[in-house]
């Protein structure tokens, strides 16, 4: 009879504790999206560097989506700016590349798109072409302080397991953390 209501009580205490644990779990804040290389305000100017006409055209509807998002970001195109977004045929395996410069009041960045593993990966112009969007929109992502692979179940154009060819825009998980960010 005792080892029955031990046995009853540890059952009860572990449930118990898994439920306190779960309920924690679910109330925590959702902080791990935060990157510290973005830019002080969701307003900034970026220029394109060495690239044709359609790569301008990609990098303008990544604009785009994070200015058409509700999230308050203003990012505009300027030659004169320091931030610049650039794509080539890199040798490395990354999509996207995103280097801050300088310190948060002063930051600066550059955004690289690789083109070359982005074909590799993809073999089409239509998947391509949502490829590159997905890729630029997510680098742009970065300025805005979002981080990679946000610690989430929902969707997010910040993680690296995103299908490409269906969230090439911000996703509702991506504008509430810009919201959050820069409140």
């Amino acid at each position: 009879m005792n080892r029955r209501i031990a046995r009853a009580s540890f059952t009860f205490t572990t449930s118990a504790a898994l439920a306190i644990a779960g309920t924690l779990a679910v109330s925590a804040p959702a902080e791990a999206t935060y990157y510290s290389g973005g830019m002080p305000k969701r307003s900034f100017s970026v220029k394109t560097v060495g690239i044709n006409s359609e790569w301008v055209k990609y990098f303008d509807t990544a604009r785009g989506n994070w200015n058409n998002a509700g999230v308050g970001a203003s990012i505009k195109r300027k030659s004169s700016a320091k931030p610049s977004f650039t794509a080539g045929n890199y040798n490395q395996s990354w999509y996207g590349l995103y280097a801050p410069s300088g310190s948060r009041p002063n930051r600066s960045f550059q955004i690289k798109v690789n083109a070359k593993t982005l074909w590799r990966d993809t073999g089409n112009i239509p998947k391509y072409d949502k490829w590159v969007r997905s890729t630029s929109t997510h680098e742009l992502g970065h300025a805005l302080s979002l981080a990679d692979n946000p610690n989430t179940s929902k969707a997010s154009l910040m993680k690296h397991s995103r299908d490409r060819s269906k969230i090439q825009k911000p996703q509702p998980y991506d504008k509430s953390e810009v919201k959050r960010i820069y409140r």
